[in-house]
Protein backbone atom coordinates (compact mmCIF):
# COMPACT_ATOMS: atom_id res chain seq x y z
CA UNK A 1 0.00 0.00 0.00
CA UNK A 2 2.88 2.52 0.92
CA UNK A 3 4.78 1.47 -2.77
CA UNK A 4 1.46 2.45 -4.30
CA UNK A 5 0.98 6.00 -2.40
CA UNK A 6 4.81 6.58 -3.22
CA UNK A 7 3.59 6.13 -7.10
CA UNK A 8 0.54 7.98 -7.12
CA UNK A 9 2.20 11.43 -5.39
CA UNK A 10 5.36 10.69 -7.78
CA UNK A 11 2.60 10.55 -11.00
CA UNK A 12 1.57 14.04 -9.02
CA UNK A 13 4.33 15.75 -8.85
CA UNK A 14 5.40 14.57 -12.29
CA UNK A 15 2.15 16.06 -13.79
CA UNK A 16 2.88 19.06 -11.18
CA UNK A 17 6.25 19.59 -13.38
CA UNK A 18 4.39 19.92 -16.43
CA UNK A 19 1.88 22.28 -15.06
CA UNK A 20 4.72 24.60 -13.70
CA UNK A 21 6.80 24.43 -16.93
CA UNK A 22 4.28 25.45 -19.27
CA UNK A 23 3.01 28.30 -17.67
CA UNK A 24 6.78 29.56 -17.07
CA UNK A 25 8.52 28.52 -20.34
CA UNK A 26 11.22 27.06 -18.48
CA UNK A 27 12.43 25.63 -15.48
CA UNK A 28 15.66 25.06 -13.20
CA UNK A 29 16.17 22.06 -10.97
CA UNK A 30 17.15 24.37 -7.59
CA UNK A 31 13.89 26.86 -8.86
CA UNK A 32 11.71 23.54 -9.28
CA UNK A 33 13.09 21.46 -5.95
CA UNK A 34 11.74 24.80 -4.04
CA UNK A 35 8.58 24.76 -5.87
CA UNK A 36 7.90 21.33 -5.06
CA UNK A 37 9.12 21.16 -1.99
CA UNK A 38 11.35 18.35 -2.48
CA UNK A 39 15.54 18.40 -2.86
CA UNK A 40 17.14 18.90 -5.96
CA UNK A 41 18.20 15.16 -6.00
CA UNK A 42 14.34 14.56 -5.95
CA UNK A 43 13.47 17.63 -8.65
CA UNK A 44 16.46 15.92 -10.79
CA UNK A 45 15.19 12.43 -10.71
CA UNK A 46 11.63 13.45 -11.58
CA UNK A 47 12.84 15.84 -14.42
CA UNK A 48 15.28 13.28 -15.90
CA UNK A 49 12.14 10.61 -15.65
CA UNK A 50 10.52 12.95 -18.23
CA UNK A 51 13.21 13.51 -20.23
CA UNK A 52 13.64 9.93 -20.80
CA UNK A 53 9.92 9.76 -22.14
CA UNK A 54 10.33 12.97 -23.99
CA UNK A 55 7.93 14.83 -21.83
CA UNK A 56 10.70 17.50 -21.35
CA UNK A 57 14.10 18.50 -22.74
CA UNK A 58 16.77 20.52 -21.82
CA UNK A 59 17.87 23.37 -23.43
CA UNK A 60 21.38 25.00 -23.49
CA UNK A 61 20.22 28.38 -21.58
CA UNK A 62 21.70 27.93 -18.14
CA UNK A 63 20.85 24.06 -18.44
CA UNK A 64 16.74 24.85 -17.54
CA UNK A 65 13.99 22.43 -18.77
CA UNK A 66 11.14 22.90 -21.58
CA UNK A 67 8.12 21.14 -22.79
CA UNK A 68 9.29 18.23 -24.97
CA UNK A 69 8.18 17.88 -28.64
CA UNK A 70 6.15 15.15 -27.37
CA UNK A 71 3.68 17.09 -25.95
CA UNK A 72 2.58 18.28 -29.53
CA UNK A 73 0.82 15.26 -30.23
CA UNK A 74 -1.57 15.41 -26.73
CA UNK A 75 -2.04 18.86 -27.81
CA UNK A 76 -3.16 17.91 -31.06
CA UNK A 77 -5.31 15.38 -30.03
CA UNK A 78 -7.18 16.86 -27.52
CA UNK A 79 -7.99 19.69 -30.19
CA UNK A 80 -9.03 17.22 -32.75
CA UNK A 81 -11.78 15.58 -30.29
CA UNK A 82 -13.84 18.90 -30.01
CA UNK A 83 -15.56 19.04 -32.93
CA UNK A 84 -16.78 22.36 -32.52
CA UNK A 85 -13.53 23.20 -33.72
CA UNK A 86 -13.75 21.63 -36.98
CA UNK A 87 -17.52 23.37 -37.30
CA UNK A 88 -16.38 26.58 -36.43
CA UNK A 89 -12.83 27.58 -37.97
CA UNK A 90 -13.91 28.85 -40.99
CA UNK A 91 -16.48 30.70 -39.31
CA UNK A 92 -13.40 32.25 -37.37
CA UNK A 93 -11.98 33.09 -41.03
CA UNK A 94 -14.67 34.96 -41.67
CA UNK A 95 -14.78 36.33 -38.20
CA UNK A 96 -11.09 37.68 -39.13
CA UNK A 97 -11.88 38.78 -42.60
CA UNK A 98 -15.17 40.88 -41.93
CA UNK A 99 -13.31 42.66 -38.94
CA UNK A 100 -9.36 42.92 -39.47
CA UNK A 101 -9.07 41.56 -35.66
CA UNK A 102 -7.78 38.62 -34.48
CA UNK A 103 -10.73 36.16 -33.64
CA UNK A 104 -10.63 33.14 -31.56
CA UNK A 105 -13.17 30.26 -30.05
CA UNK A 106 -12.82 29.03 -26.57
CA UNK A 107 -15.02 25.92 -24.85
CA UNK A 108 -15.64 25.44 -21.01
CA UNK A 109 -13.75 22.66 -19.01
CA UNK A 110 -13.96 22.37 -15.39
CA UNK A 111 -14.59 25.87 -14.82
CA UNK A 112 -11.74 26.54 -17.02
CA UNK A 113 -12.30 28.33 -20.38
CA UNK A 114 -9.38 27.60 -23.17
CA UNK A 115 -9.02 29.18 -26.27
CA UNK A 116 -9.11 26.07 -28.92
CA UNK A 117 -8.62 27.88 -31.90
CA UNK A 118 -7.91 31.16 -33.41
CA UNK A 119 -7.19 33.46 -36.13
CA UNK A 120 -4.74 35.72 -36.70
CA UNK A 121 -5.25 39.55 -37.26
CA UNK A 122 -3.59 40.50 -40.70
CA UNK A 123 -3.40 44.05 -39.39
CA UNK A 124 0.88 44.89 -38.98
CA UNK A 125 -0.29 45.52 -34.91
CA UNK A 126 -2.88 43.08 -33.61
CA UNK A 127 -3.62 40.96 -30.94
CA UNK A 128 -1.91 37.87 -30.50
CA UNK A 129 -3.59 34.65 -29.22
CA UNK A 130 -2.60 31.21 -28.67
CA UNK A 131 -4.32 28.35 -28.53
CA UNK A 132 -4.73 27.26 -24.89
CA UNK A 133 -4.65 30.42 -23.65
CA UNK A 134 -7.14 30.16 -20.40
CA UNK A 135 -9.98 33.30 -20.51
CA UNK A 136 -10.77 34.29 -17.27
CA UNK A 137 -14.52 33.92 -16.36
CA UNK A 138 -14.68 37.18 -15.21
CA UNK A 139 -12.32 39.08 -16.91
CA UNK A 140 -12.38 38.13 -20.44
CA UNK A 141 -15.48 38.70 -23.24
CA UNK A 142 -14.96 35.03 -23.85
CA UNK A 143 -15.48 34.02 -20.61
CA UNK A 144 -17.78 36.92 -19.46
CA UNK A 145 -19.94 35.80 -22.83
CA UNK A 146 -20.32 31.81 -21.67
CA UNK A 147 -20.85 33.13 -17.83
CA UNK A 148 -24.07 34.91 -18.97
CA UNK A 149 -25.56 32.00 -20.62
CA UNK A 150 -25.53 29.73 -17.05
CA UNK A 151 -28.51 29.53 -14.89
CA UNK A 152 -28.45 32.12 -11.68
CA UNK A 153 -27.75 29.30 -9.42
CA UNK A 154 -24.25 27.98 -11.78
CA UNK A 155 -23.04 31.53 -11.68
CA UNK A 156 -23.51 31.91 -8.13
CA UNK A 157 -21.50 28.61 -7.39
CA UNK A 158 -18.47 29.58 -10.14
CA UNK A 159 -18.54 33.46 -8.26
CA UNK A 160 -17.75 30.97 -5.02
CA UNK A 161 -15.24 28.62 -6.42
CA UNK A 162 -13.64 29.60 -9.06
CA UNK A 163 -10.87 33.05 -8.03
CA UNK A 164 -11.04 36.36 -9.26
CA UNK A 165 -7.96 38.53 -10.01
CA UNK A 166 -8.02 41.93 -10.89
CA UNK A 167 -5.62 42.25 -13.52
CA UNK A 168 -5.92 45.65 -14.88
CA UNK A 169 -7.99 48.74 -12.81
CA UNK A 170 -10.93 48.23 -14.65
CA UNK A 171 -11.19 44.45 -13.80
CA UNK A 172 -14.25 43.51 -12.14
CA UNK A 173 -13.96 41.19 -9.20
CA UNK A 174 -17.43 42.15 -7.34
CA UNK A 175 -19.20 39.00 -7.30
CA UNK A 176 -22.95 41.77 -7.22
CA UNK A 177 -21.89 43.37 -10.09
CA UNK A 178 -20.02 40.69 -12.25
CA UNK A 179 -24.21 39.01 -11.58
CA UNK A 180 -25.72 42.68 -12.76
CA UNK A 181 -23.46 42.75 -15.85
CA UNK A 182 -24.00 39.02 -16.79
CA UNK A 183 -27.02 39.83 -16.87
CA UNK A 184 -27.20 42.71 -19.34
CA UNK A 185 -25.00 40.81 -21.28
CA UNK A 186 -27.68 38.30 -21.32
CA UNK A 187 -30.15 40.22 -22.72
CA UNK A 188 -28.01 42.33 -25.71
CA UNK A 189 -26.35 39.15 -26.41
CA UNK A 190 -22.75 39.54 -26.04
CA UNK A 191 -19.98 40.83 -23.45
CA UNK A 192 -17.06 43.20 -24.37
CA UNK A 193 -13.67 42.74 -22.53
CA UNK A 194 -12.78 46.36 -21.88
CA UNK A 195 -9.13 46.49 -21.29
CA UNK A 196 -9.93 44.00 -18.09
CA UNK A 197 -8.04 41.99 -18.90
CA UNK A 198 -5.16 44.06 -20.43
CA UNK A 199 -4.68 47.68 -20.75
CA UNK A 200 -4.25 48.95 -24.72
CA UNK A 201 -6.48 45.42 -25.83
CA UNK A 202 -10.55 45.11 -25.99
CA UNK A 203 -12.62 42.42 -27.02
CA UNK A 204 -15.72 41.48 -28.21
CA UNK A 205 -17.34 37.82 -27.95
CA UNK A 206 -21.22 35.81 -28.17
CA UNK A 207 -21.77 32.74 -26.85
CA UNK A 208 -22.60 29.90 -28.80
CA UNK A 209 -24.98 27.12 -27.75
CA UNK A 210 -25.88 23.61 -28.85
CA UNK A 211 -29.17 21.20 -30.33
CA UNK A 212 -29.97 21.42 -26.18
CA UNK A 213 -29.91 25.19 -25.62
CA UNK A 214 -27.21 24.96 -23.53
CA UNK A 215 -23.85 27.38 -23.73
CA UNK A 216 -21.01 25.18 -25.57
CA UNK A 217 -18.32 27.75 -26.39
CA UNK A 218 -17.86 31.36 -26.93
CA UNK A 219 -16.56 33.43 -30.39
CA UNK A 220 -14.70 36.33 -30.42
CA UNK A 221 -12.61 39.05 -31.57
CA UNK A 222 -9.83 40.96 -30.10
CA UNK A 223 -7.48 44.06 -30.96
CA UNK A 224 -6.49 47.50 -29.47
CA UNK A 225 -8.60 49.86 -28.42
CA UNK A 226 -7.26 52.43 -31.03
CA UNK A 227 -9.13 50.15 -33.56
CA UNK A 228 -11.67 48.54 -31.10
CA UNK A 229 -13.19 51.89 -30.04
CA UNK A 230 -16.20 52.22 -27.55
CA UNK A 231 -17.96 53.47 -30.80
CA UNK A 232 -17.29 51.14 -33.05
CA UNK A 233 -18.54 48.44 -30.29
CA UNK A 234 -21.74 47.57 -31.48
CA UNK A 235 -21.01 47.41 -34.79
CA UNK A 236 -18.54 44.72 -33.81
CA UNK A 237 -21.00 43.24 -31.85
CA UNK A 238 -23.52 42.51 -34.27
CA UNK A 239 -20.82 40.67 -36.65
CA UNK A 240 -19.27 38.79 -33.74
CA UNK A 241 -23.54 37.75 -32.71
CA UNK A 242 -23.96 37.00 -36.34
CA UNK A 243 -21.19 34.50 -36.76
CA UNK A 244 -22.26 32.62 -33.42
CA UNK A 245 -25.83 32.42 -34.41
CA UNK A 246 -24.55 30.90 -37.66
CA UNK A 247 -22.34 28.12 -35.27
CA UNK A 248 -25.29 27.98 -33.11
CA UNK A 249 -27.59 26.85 -35.95
CA UNK A 250 -24.80 24.36 -37.55
CA UNK A 251 -24.99 22.60 -34.31
CA UNK A 252 -28.61 22.25 -34.33
CA UNK A 253 -29.95 25.54 -32.42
Amino acid sequence: MEKQVQTINSLSRGLLILDIIHEHGTIGVTELSKMLGVNKSSAYRLLRTLEENGYVEQIAEGGKYALGLKMLKFRERVLDSYEIRTIAHPYLEELTRLTGEASGLSVLKNDVIYLIDCCSSPQYLGVILQIGDEEKIHSTAHGKAMFAAFGEEEQKRMLLEVPREKHTVHTIVDAGELIKEADRNKKRGYAVDDEETTLGMRCVAAPIFDFSGEVKAAIGISGPTDRVTKEKIEEYAETVCGIAAKISKRLGY
